[in-house]
């Protein structure tokens, strides 16, 4: 359980203001059985109350840390995927000793997140809401916009993807293709693992023809043994591994519970994948995934919602507003910045429209706005941190530094620019693919701490620009 009080750290560490928050979450009646549930079911909820933050008694009961005071604060966060009713939640109670529903008229709420009980692993697993759940007609737009948001929060965040399937059908090949596709668009690489569920497949017959067809051929996999040791014992488990879209795959197989297929495959399979999760050093990474999920969501909403003063190609009138959540000062909610001082949240309630211009693939990712090259467009960047400085590296191809504005602050990076359309550089060119983006760009990004902002440096080499700022030098007066 050494895990949980590092991802808790975002809710509170410190005294003062921060002790208060830690308060205000504990007061809140505990409604999941995951360790932290915070429930994005909607973006038009941000026009009120916003999404709870709700976390369980084992929770509660924890003692938040600092990951900055522990040089042991890095772990590996798995994001469990799937379209709705594949077994994501029969997965997680194998891993993590917690009673998650399984029937299928129950589904997982926004971003959950729960910790690996089984071992000494600082490992976290990621769930989200099932893709394909029902909705009324009125809703869908904004379910299609929230189902997408949360996908690409869950590929953000984690470091391992576990993709679970039951039979492969069509929408499971087109799921699992789009998340390979994403993850290879991804700055960092991640291990991915593909469950076969077959929860209907109760003899060892059964499931040994379903293995031959559905991954050996299929994947064109291969059998490998992965020996594994638990204290002086040692085990052999099954495991298939295979090549798919220039990606390596781990195969792993569940059948039906209780059942002679069973006590073959899920035991066996479950302590291969723990295995697999345990000893993946590569891929670990800072457990402060909820503060980084507030700066991506940030990133993402200028292209998702059109804010009261704002017309449809996301051109503004008057002064820009910003697209911006955060914690709120005294309640469990995740708030739009304008109202993160509300002691009502349901008082005054802030427009907001979904554009109607958004893009997703078969399965769900956003793509982006079909406006984007009248928009205000977003560049791909990254962030890193040292013990003295912050590093953003910004990908702007085609761009000089004559192109773009760069205003380094005490708190942020706001970049602004504009690309050319490139077919105004042919002559009687047919649009067949435009998905790079032109127009007017803008970019914020958010620092954790503050920052010498006189002493930044910029650097630009093949299209990507480095910028280097040495954290702020706290004093201090002895007396």
């Amino acid at each position: 359980m050494a895990v949980l009080p590092f991802v808790l750290s975002a809710l509170a560490v410190g005294e003062g203001d921060a002790k208060y928050m830690w308060d205000s979450y504990k007061k809140t009646p505990s409604n999941t059985p995951y360790d932290i549930a915070i429930r994005i079911n909607s973006l038009t909820a941000l026009e009120t109350s916003g999404w709870e933050i709700l976390l369980s008694e084992n929770a509660r009961d924890t003692i938040p840390q600092n990951p900055t005071t522990s040089e042991n604060s890095r772990g590996s966060v798995v994001a469990v995927l799937g379209l709705c009713d594949r077994g994501k939640s029969y997965l997680l109670n194998q891993f993590c000793d917690i009673v998650l529903p399984n029937e299928n008229l129950i589904h997982t709420e926004g971003i959950s997140i729960t910790a690996l009980k089984k071992t000494s692993e600082k490992i976290i697993f990621i769930d989200t809401a099932g893709t394909d759940t029902s909705i009324s007609k009125d809703k869908l737009k904004d379910q299609n916009a929230t189902e997408g948001l949360l996908k690409e929060i869950a590929l953000h965040l984690c470091s391992v993807i576990i993709i679970v399937v039951n039979r492969l059908r069509a929408t499971d090949q087109t799921y699992i293709d789009q998340v390979l596709t994403h993850t290879k668009n991804c700055d960092k690489t991640k291990n991915i693992i593909i469950v076969h569920n077959f929860m209907n497949v109760e003899t060892i017959d059964d499931a040994t023809k379903l293995i031959e067809k559905e991954v050996k051929a299929q994947f064109a996999a291969k059998e490998h043994t992965l020996t594994i040791q638990n204290k002086k014992v040692y085990e052999n488990i099954r495991v298939f591994r295979s090549k798919h879209l220039g990606i390596n795959l781990h195969h792993f197989i569940l059948t039906k519970h209780g059942y002679h297929a069973a006590t073959i495959w899920n035991n066996q399979s479950v302590k291969g994948i723990l295995n697999t999760l345990e000893t993946d050093y590569n891929n670990k990474r800072d457990l402060n995934i909820i503060d980084e999920m507030i700066q991506f969501i940030n990133t993402k909403l200028p292209q998702l919602l059109i804010i009261n003063n704002e017309n449809e190609n996301n051109v503004y009138n008057g002064n820009q507003l910003k697209y911006e959540v955060q914690k709120h000062t005294e309640k469990p909610y995740i708030v739009l910045s304008q109202r993160k001082d509300m002691k009502d949240l349901e008082e005054n309630p802030y427009k907001l429209t979904l554009s109607s211009k958004l893009v997703y693939d078969d399965a769900g990712y956003f793509i982006g706005n079909d406006s984007m090259n009248k928009a205000q467009w977003q560049p791909r960047y990254s962030l890193y941190e040292t013990n003295d400085d912050i590093y953003a590296i910004i990908e702007l191809a085609g761009l000089k530094k004559e192109d773009i504005k760069i205003k380094v602050g005490e708190e942020a990076i706001t970049i602004e620019g504009h690309r050319d359309d490139f077919k105004q550089l042919l002559s009687n060119a047919d649009t067949l693919q435009e998905i790079i983006p032109m127009g007017q760009f803008k970019l914020d990004i958010r620092f954790s701490c503050r920052v010498e902002h006189r002493e930044a440096k910029l650097e630009s080499h093949d299209g990507l620009f480095k910028i280097k700022c040495p954290k702020n030098r706290a004093t201090a007066t002895y007396l």
